[in-house]
């Protein structure tokens, strides 16, 4: 079993465990099942996804697709597979939906790459205008049409008008086009008085970075899986229009994967690895109080809300503390306003509120950050204090031990 294999399996498990609220997962689920699905979606998977990875980097040597799709494939395909918990037999559409993440995921790394091309594709994909020479370029176009895979995928899931437009939205715009807006936000950082930009920007950056955590984009499409064979479930229009659910995801669940994400991915993003991507603003790199004010705001962590001042203490940590303490203080947060849903909501939303946690327990497992599944990426570095927030039993000399097996 390849190194990186050994480490998706062992994340699985703690995931399975459901770290976050206990509950998420079916108790009785079959460990050797699952993986077994994970694998029979793998082929699947690489002969949907490499034709379009090809058309969208025609430009780049064949040993770059293959890098690629080694790191796209098992974060998407484990998504997935994990959050459906066995529940979905038909490989067909849970590869699909898989394949329409990765794409998302290919195109937000390559922006965090400084691909230029991606990140006015992206754009213009979210009705943006791009001019100049760059809008008539091939490679601006080739990505453009690996881009519009997403939608061709998507389609070939959902059953019900009304579910299309949501899964589209939840990934192309959410996630895909509030990236971009990142990227560019990131820029200006760079390029502004730090003082000025956080006058002009704390705002924006809170609501954007946020607004992209990318929980929807999980959710929405192995949802509309679901429906095919459940139509009496409510529509995702249905539950986008409902103000109370999306408050929940908007603000506190949004707000808690990108905590959990920004944890994992804080040395990245500091642009130090070039091999893994440029600057990017991160709420543990870049805590200025105008930020993290607006952070806790959007998050609905209002000035009198109880935690706020721990929030506040916890953000004012060293960073390898901080990234810990702020984590812990996210979980209690989620678990407390998930426990304060009324039943009545339990009801009638009980499935999608159930793929909403179980994607919480994945958002906060990848804490580790995506570098932890790359093949070749060394096990010595993700940090231990991590683990044993993730898996409080956790034995690393153990863990040491079977992961060189």
């Amino acid at each position: 079993m390849s190194a990186q294999s050994r480490k998706l399996v062992y994340l699985l498990r703690i995931l399975w465990k459901s770290p976050v609220f206990g509950d998420s997962f079916p108790k009785d689920g079959d460990e050797i099942s699952i993986m077994t699905q994970f694998n029979s979606m793998y082929p699947y998977f690489v002969k949907t996804v490499l034709p379009i990875l090809k058309q969208g980097l025609a430009e780049e040597a064949s040993d770059k697709l293959t890098s690629t799709i080694e790191q796209i494939a098992p974060k998407s395909i484990a998504f997935c597979a994990a959050i459906s918990a066995g529940e979905i037999q038909n490989m067909e559409h849970l590869s699909n939906a898989a394949a329409a993440i990765s794409i998302s995921y290919w195109a937000d790394q390559s922006m965090d790459r400084g691909d230029e091309l991606m990140l006015a594709a992206v754009q213009y994909l979210n009705h943006r205008s791009i001019g100049g020479a760059m809008a008539v370029s091939k490679e601006f176009g080739v990505r453009l049409e690996a881009l519009r895979h997403i939608k061709r995928l998507a389609s070939q899931i959902t059953s019900f008008p009304d579910d299309l437009p949501c899964v589209l939205q939840a990934i192309e715009r959410d996630v895909l086009g509030n990236q971009a807006e990142m990227c560019l936000l990131s820029h200006q950082f760079l390029e502004s008085p730090a003082e000025h930009f956080w006058d002009v920007h704390a705002n924006d950056v809170a609501q954007t970075t946020i607004d992209c955590s990318g929980l929807m984009s999980a959710v929405a499409i192995v949802y509309a899986i679901y429906r095919r064979s459940q139509p009496d479930l409510p529509s995702l229009d249905e539950i986008y229009s409902h103000p109370e659910l999306m408050r929940l995801v908007r603000g506190t669940f949004n707000a808690a994967v990108r905590v959990f994400d920004d944890a994992g991915d804080w040395e990245i993003d500091t642009g130090k690895y070039a091999e893994w991507g440029e600057f990017n603003l991160n709420i543990f790199n870049q805590p200025h109080p105008k930020l993290l004010r607006a952070f806790l705001d959007y998050s609905e962590i209002s000035e009198n809300y109880p935690l706020r001042a721990e929030a506040l203490a916890a953000f004012a940590l060293p960073t390898s503390e901080s990234r810990v303490a702020v984590s812990q203080l996210f979980l209690n947060i989620t678990r407390q306003q998930v426990a304060a849903l009324p039943a009545s909501l339990w009801e009638h939303y009980t499935l999608f509120l159930t793929l909403c946690k179980r994607t919480l327990e994945a958002g906060f497992v990848n804490a580790l950050g995506d570098v932890f599944l790359s093949e070749n990426t060394s096990l010595s570095t993700f940090e231990e204090g991590f683990l044993k927030l993730l898996a409080p039993e956790f034995d690393s000399s153990l863990f040491w031990q079977e992961a060189n097996l």
